[in-house]
């Protein structure tokens, strides 16, 4: 027993230090997994998530599957303890390469990807049956995740957002750990003689253990922080959004009122002159045309009020920009212009009505291009500030009179709405559009998106 002030003699003090057994660590370890896994799935039911987080929690459902196959070695057969649980432990850190390129870049892992198990099946079940050697079972394994590890924590930290930068660096911090450390047992397995299977007497299998526990918590909770943190700058971002929303519709009736007033003080002048020239048929009618055009007028006044109304109604969300031009073009009459578009992956976070923006600047190029005009191009450039997307098409061009009014409301040939439409939809999310042509160059409509409104991903 111990005594106060020092050990019993003849008793060392390493023989009263408890040390794991390999079946108490994998324990551990698929109890902290489904732990991880329960935690993530409350939080999937429950709050906003976004792609690739429930693959992340699948990942840790089958590492709780392979851990617990580990830890029934030697009441199972090998090939289920050994092959299939080495397997699943590289499918779950495949699972994790393929969630976090999903969260970060919408972009999924292609499917054929994850047939490159079977090879490496093949090769644990020969190290296993034909060949037994815990070395280069570790080397296939260590061949696969560690990889995978680097890729996931590069995909974290060349994302640019710098509002999760310290998160996404822990994300990284914490996978990169692992990755060195299961390099670091694999290299000393290969240099030193000796017992290096996990059941062996190494040092060096428990901090292997209790690194893989706190690594697996840490990787996890910083997953679940950017999601949490990505959900709260899209609610701000939605706020913000629609506080402007909320503005503009303020200013627009205003606006829209006194427009509707003075048509309706016109239309009344006409009438009443009119009834005085009841007798002189073309001046009726010439009176009769006016009426029509400002009816014609309040008609489309309306009509657009009612758009402008439906601006700002709904949060803003993820658009794919290749999408919405298409859309815009399959109810448009192209004649025999074409449409050209660099990028196909591109989403922006805009309003609900931005489809109604490349309607309007296509439907533009085709009133006023003229015949001579073939094509629309599309295409996009990074800068240190965000995002520029390009409109350009090789028609007659806007003067440089037309460009300073170009954007006013009520500037144009028929209706003079769209353009300055197009413009406060951009804007609800900080979005601007400018026109940049030289005269007779065809037009050239500048989209600039600030940071964090535009994505690429899947298309």
């Amino acid at each position: 027993m111990l005594k106060s002030g020092g050990v019993t003699p003849g008793l060392c003090v390493c023989d009263i230090v408890w040390t794991p057994d390999i079946k108490t660590l994998f324990l551990l370890l698929f109890l902290v997994n489904v732990f991880l896994t329960l935690l993530l799935f409350s939080f999937w039911k429950t709050q906003k998530t976004y792609d690739g987080f429930k693959t992340w929690m699948l990942s840790l459902l089958v590492a709780s599957c392979g851990y617990f196959l580990f830890m029934l070695s030697g009441y199972v057969p090998v090939l289920l303890s050994s092959t299939v649980a080495n397997l699943l432990i590289a499918l779950s850190v495949m699972m994790r390469l393929d969630s976090t390129g999903n969260y970060f870049r919408s972009r999924a892992l292609p499917g054929v990807i994850y047939c490159i198990l079977i090879p490496f099946a093949f090769l644990l079940f020969y190290f296993v049956f034909r060949v037994d050697s815990v070395v280069i079972r570790g080397v296939i394994i260590g061949l696969l995740i560690v990889p995978c590890f680097i890729a996931t924590s590069l995909i974290a930290i060349r994302f640019r957002e710098p509002e999760t930068r310290s998160l996404r660096y822990g994300f990284a911090a914490a996978l990169l750990i692992t990755a060195l450390l299961w390099t670091t047992i694999v290299v000393a397995a290969i240099i030193t003689p000796g017992d290096h299977s996990l059941s062996g007497p190494d040092p060096q299998n428990s901090i292997f253990f209790i690194v893989t526990i706190l690594m697996d918590i840490v990787a996890t909770v910083f997953f679940l922080l950017l999601n949490m943190a990505r959900s709260q700058t899209e609610l701000r971002k939605s706020e913000e959004a629609l506080s402007r929303a909320n503005k503009k519709l303020t200013i627009l009736s205003s606006i829209t009122r006194h427009d509707i007033k003075n048509q309706l003080i016109a239309l009344s002048g006409y009438l009443e002159l009119s009834k005085e020239k009841q007798d002189n048929i073309p001046v009726i009618s010439e009176y009769l045309e006016k009426e029509m055009s400002i009816v014609t007028t309040i008609g489309s006044q309306i009509d657009f009020s009612k758009a402008y109304e439906d601006m700002g109604k709904t949060a803003p969300v993820w658009q794919n920009v290749n999408a919405s031009v298409r859309r815009a073009v399959a109810v448009l009459p192209m004649r025999a212009v074409r449409v050209e578009f660099d990028r196909s992956d591109l989403a922006l976070y805009a309003d609900p009505l931005f489809e109604k923006v490349f309607y309007n600047l296509i439907d533009n190029a085709l009133k006023y291009g003229g015949d001579t005009m073939t094509k629309i191009h599309i295409s996009c450039h990074e800068t240190k500030t965000g995002l520029v997307l390009i409109c350009e098409d090789d028609g007659a061009g806007i003067t440089r009179e037309d460009k300073e009014y170009l954007f006013m409301q009520g500037f144009g040939k028929n209706t003079g709405l769209g353009l300055f439409l197009s413009r406060e939809i951009l804007s609800i999310t900080g979005i601007t559009i400018a026109e940049t042509s030289e005269p007779g160059n065809g037009a050239r409509f500048e989209i600039t998106v600030p940071k964090g409104a535009y994505r690429f991903g899947q298309p």
